[in-house]
């Protein structure tokens, strides 16, 4: 729920921290976006909860936003209503956590991960296997999706991922969809180590490979943000 102070014209910013939505609609050099929380505000309801974004207001300006693309965003208010501004588009890594260090990180039921997410400024989605019929599956290991803006995603990923030494090691998974675009060699160049599975380790939800990024935690940071620039729309 975004709580919003009411400010002067012009433009005044309404929000103490980013919140998150999806790209309804784009036109040229405007569009509209859904916020995905309830904004408490008069004005909201002018445009059926719906906020204007000028691609000037696009983090790098001037960027066409992709129509069900998920972003993150301030909200102002001018003398035209409400607006969204710093609009930058979520990205997205996944990753598979073994159950051990899963509970270890986030507690036995997943108490810790609201916390985790809002240090870090990153919305985590944790997925366990399931049977038919809806018993667990008993797969040692989690899926784990880290969404938000690409510094975040990246120092949260570094964080679940494991020490070696002064070193890092990431396991991220890479859907079989997007290996078209990912740039091994661009990654090696960055990353002392990095292996691409040869074979999908996972099938569901989709089709992923591992892709292991170890060296020091400044070289896994450089190539995870290269990953997301790589295969993340």
């Amino acid at each position: 729920q975004a709580s919003l102070l009411q400010g002067a014209m012009p433009r005044t910013r309404l929000t103490d921290t980013p919140i998150c939505g999806k790209v309804l609609s784009w036109k040229g050099s405007y569009g509209w976006i859904e916020p995905q929380c309830v904004v408490e505000h008069p004005s909201i309801s002018k445009h059926q909860g719906h906020l204007f974004v000028h691609s000037e207001d696009v983090v790098p300006q001037w960027r066409t936003l992709p129509v069900g693309s998920l972003v993150e965003f301030h909200i102002h208010e001018d003398e035209q209503g409400l607006g969204a501004d710093e609009v930058c588009s979520r990205k997205v890594l996944r990753l598979t956590l073994p159950m051990e260090a899963a509970q270890e990180l986030f507690g036995d039921e997943g108490d810790r991960l609201p916390e985790f997410d809002v240090r870090l400024g990153v919305t985590t989605r944790a997925y366990q296997w399931m049977l038919m019929d809806g018993s667990p599956s008993g797969l040692p290991f989690l899926l784990l999706e880290v969404w938000g803006r690409p510094e975040p995603v990246a120092a949260a990923v570094l964080e679940i991922g494991s020490r070696e030494g002064d070193g890092c090691l990431s396991e991220m998974l890479v859907p079989e969809t997007r290996l078209w675009k990912l740039d091994l060699g661009d990654l090696e160049h960055r990353c002392m180590e990095v292996v691409l599975s040869e074979a999908p380790i996972i099938d569901d939800p989709m089709l992923c490979r591992t892709l292991r990024l170890k060296g020091s935690c400044d070289e896994v940071r450089d190539a995870l943000h290269a990953l997301m620039a790589q295969v993340c729309d």
